[in-house]
């Protein structure tokens, strides 16, 4: 029963899914812990190798690209409200590029 946990909390995580209505703003978050749970073998073997520091700048460029389309353009991703957001988008964008070297 140890082992079991993530699978029974991926299965009722997939039936609160199923069965009712989740906000847009938690849908990525409740995804992503899907995926964390269900992550295959092969899938966290890839830490740090070459291929998962590309597999991680394909997905932070997929992030830092809906966040500027989401802000409209560059000037409104550097206002007040959101200069956080767009800091911490380039340095997950930057992280990934720093390790390929």
């Amino acid at each position: 029963m140890k082992g079991e946990y993530g699978i029974w909390t991926a299965f009722l995580a997939l039936l609160v899914r199923l069965f009712f209505y989740i906000p847009g703003e938690l849908e990525l978050p409740f995804i992503a812990l899907l995926l964390v749970i269900l992550s295959p073998y092969q899938i966290t073997r890839l830490r740090g190798t070459q291929e998962g520091v590309i597999a991680s700048l394909a997905i932070a460029a997929y992030l830092a690209f809906q966040h500027f389309t989401r802000l409209g353009s560059l000037g409104k991703a550097f206002d007040q409200g959101s200069i956080l957001a767009t800091l911490a988008t380039v340095c997950v964008v930057l992280v990934p590029c720093l390790l390929l070297i």
